[in-house]
């Protein structure tokens, strides 16, 4: 079980110890809404952005995945970039980037404020 499965199935209170076979995960129904939605978007980013169709769609992306993730992870940089697969240091400079707030570190233990979209 991978580490973002284990915080899902933390705050749903289900066992972590078991695993969570691929197939279960509903990617191909994604993948799927994400593909019917292309050619609009190419559409409208060449009408509006052209030469910047590949940037402005991975960030149209991008942006509620990191929120997403830093909010799983309760604000904690360290995990979200973890679980992304990224280095801290490229989680926070992507976040800049894309005008995500990142949490700031809390004093005396309170858990810090999950980022916003």
């Amino acid at each position: 079980m991978n580490e973002m499965e284990q915080i899902k199935a933390e705050k749903d209170g289900l066992d972590v110890g078991a695993d969570l076979p691929r197939s279960d995960l509903p990617l191909p129904g994604v993948s799927r809404l994400i593909a019917d939605a292309i050619p609009r978007l190419v559409d409208q980013l060449a009408a509006a952005q052209p030469g910047r169709i590949h940037r402005e769609a991975l960030e149209l992306l991008e942006r509620p995945l990191l929120a997403h993730v830093l909010a799983l992870t309760g604000g904690n940089q360290l995990r979200a970039a973890r679980l992304l697969g990224l280095n801290r240091n490229t989680l926070r400079k992507r976040c800049r980037e894309l005008g995500l707030a990142l949490p700031r570190a809390a004093r005396g233990g309170a858990a810090p404020k999950p980022a916003s979209l």
